[in-house]
C-alpha cells in the first residue's frame, strides 16, 4: 500500500458528489478506433505504471492506496466525460473511449495533470504500436520497460522545508450569478497559430492572455449585476518546473492571482504579468511547506476527525476564488504519430461554489479550451471563447 502525500489525503478526504476532485485528459483521432487494441495497450501500460491502477483503503490515521489485482477494463461512452465522484472500492482512474477518441479520468489524489497527460500520450504511444507503427518513445513511457522508484516519490516530502511555510489569504470574491445545474463540459477549439501572436504582441504568455480575456468576461458580468468584489482565479502550478523529480504522482501547487481593476486590456496584461512573475521558487516552497507542515501536524489525529478539518480547509480555499483555470501547454507527440491526432483536451471536475472553470491544452496547431459549467447559463463561456476567436461551433463532453 502507498500512503498518500498531502495533496492526495485531501482529494480522498474532499471526494463526495459535489466535489468530486476528478479531472481527464482526452485524446482525440483522425481515424475510427480499435477497441480491442486500446484494451491490450491499457493492460501493458497498468503493468507498467501499476500505481494508476489503484483503489482507495481509508487507515485509521491516513488515507492509501493499493494495487488492484485485476486490469481495468477499457468503457464505451461516446464522449460523455464523469463528473462524478469515484464510488467506494472501485478503480480510481477509468478509460473510456467512443469512436474516434478516449480519455483518462482519474482522481486527483492519484496524479497530477501533467502525470495524466503522460500516461495518456504513452497509451496512444503502445496502441500505435500495436498497430505495426514503429514509434520514437523517447521522453515518454515505454510499456516494454521496468517502473523506476522515483516515479512514485512523495516530492512534497522531499522538498519541503518546515522553516519556509506562509499561507496566502482567502478573500471574499465574487462569484457570477447563477441557478445551479448538473455538470457540464464545453469544449471549443482554436488555431494556436492565432493566438500565439496575439499573446506575443502584448508580451503575454499563452496562460496569462487566456486569463485576461476570463477575467475581462467577468468584470463586464460584475458590472451587470452591480457587483463590486474581487475576482480572483486559482492557477495550478507543476512544482517540477521548479524543484525536478521524476515524480509521476501529485506534485503540483497553485497561486491565487487577482483581476487587475482596469478596463484597458494593456493595463490588465501588466497587472496580470506582474502576479505571474511572483511565482518564483521561494513561493512554491513556502506552498508545499505550508500543506506538508499541517499535514504533518495531523499525523496522530484519527481520520474520521482529520477528514472533516481537511474538507474545511478546501471550503476555505475554494471561497477565496472566482473561478480556476488550468493550463497543461503544449504536448509534443513522436513526428511518426502526429498526423493520427487532432486533438488533446483537459477536463477538470466539477467544484462546489465555482460555476465556472477552464482548461486548456494544446497539441500540434490546435489549442482547446474546456469550460466546466454547473450553471444553467453558458454564455459567459461562448463570451469569452468569442472574444479568444473560436468558432461558434462547440460540443458538451457531459450530458
Amino acid at each position: 500500500m502507498i500512503k498518500l502525500d498531502h495533496l492526495g489525503q485531501f482529494y480522498s478526504a474532499a471526494n463526495c458528489e459535489k466535489n468530486p476532485g476528478t479531472f481527464g485528459i482526452g485524446v482525440h483521432l483522425n481515424e475510427d478506433l480499435i477497441p480491442e487494441l486500446l484494451q491490450r495497450a491499457a493492460n501493458d501500460l497498468m503493468r507498467r505504471l501499476p500505481h494508476l491502477n489503484t483503489q482507495e483503503y481509508r487507515g485509521f490515521l491516513h488515507y492509501f492506496h493499493k494495487m488492484r489485482n485485476g486490469p481495468i477494463k477499457i468503457e464505451k461512452q461516446g464522449r460523455a466525460v464523469p463528473c462524478r465522484h469515484f464510488k467506494k472500492g472501485g478503480p480510481l482512474l477509468r478509460i473510456i473511449y467512443g469512436r474516434r477518441h478516449f480519455a483518462l479520468v482519474v482522481l486527483h489524489s492519484v496524479c497530477d495533470g501533467r502525470s495524466l497527460a503522460m500516461a495518456a500520450s504513452s497509451l496512444l504511444i503502445r496502441y500505435c504500436e500495436l498497430l505495426a507503427i514503429n514509434v520514437n518513445k523517447s521522453g515518454f513511457i515505454d510499456c516494454a520497460g521496468r517502473g523506476r522508484a522515483a516515479e512514485t516519490e512523495d516530492a512534497y516530502a522531499r522538498h519541503a522545508d518546515m522553516r519556509k511555510s506562509k499561507s496566502e489569504k482567502g478573500r471574499d470574491v465574487y462569484i457570477p450569478a447563477h441557478r445551479a445545474a448538473a455538470p457540464r463540459i464545453y469544449t471549443y477549439k482554436f488555431d494556436l497559430r492565432g493566438i500565439k501572436p496575439r499573446a506575443k504582441a502584448l508580451g503575454m504568455t499563452i496562460s496569462e492572455y487566456i486569463l485576461a480575456h476570463i477575467f475581462r468576461e467577468f468584470a463586464r458580468q460584475r458590472a451587470k449585476e452591480g457587483g463590486k468584489k474581487a475576482i480572483t482565479c486559482s492557477i495550478p502550478i507543476d512544482c517540477r518546473a521548479f524543484f525536478p523529480s521524476d515524480s509521476l504522482k501529485c506534485f503540483v501547487t497553485h497561486k491565487i492571482i487577482k483581476m487587475p481593476e482596469t478596463w484597458g486590456f494593456a493595463g490588465m496584461a501588466r497587472g496580470i504579468k506582474k502576479q505571474f512573475a511572483e511565482i518564483t521558487p521561494d513561493y512554491i516552497q513556502n506552498n508545499i511547506s505550508e500543506m506538508e507542515q499541517m499535514i504533518r501536524l495531523g499525523n496522530f489525529v484519527p481520520l474520521f476527525i482529520k477528514k472533516w478539518i481537511i474538507r474545511g480547509i478546501g471550503r476555505g480555499a475554494t471561497a477565496g476564488c472566482s473561478t480556476a483555470f488550468s493550463n497543461l501547454g503544449l504536448i509534443q507527440l513522436p513526428e511518426e504519430i502526429r498526423g493520427k491526432v487532432s486533438m488533446y483536451t483537459f477536463m477538470l471536475g466539477a467544484e462546489a461554489g465555482m460555476p465556472y472553470q477552464f482548461a486548456c491544452v494544446a497539441t500540434g496547431d490546435v489549442l482547446t479550451l474546456t469550460a466546466t459549467v454547473a450553471a444553467k447559463d453558458i454564455g459567459i463561456v461562448r463570451r469569452i471563447c468569442r472574444s479568444l476567436g473560436a468558432r461558434e461551433d462547440c460540443y458538451e463532453n457531459s450530458k
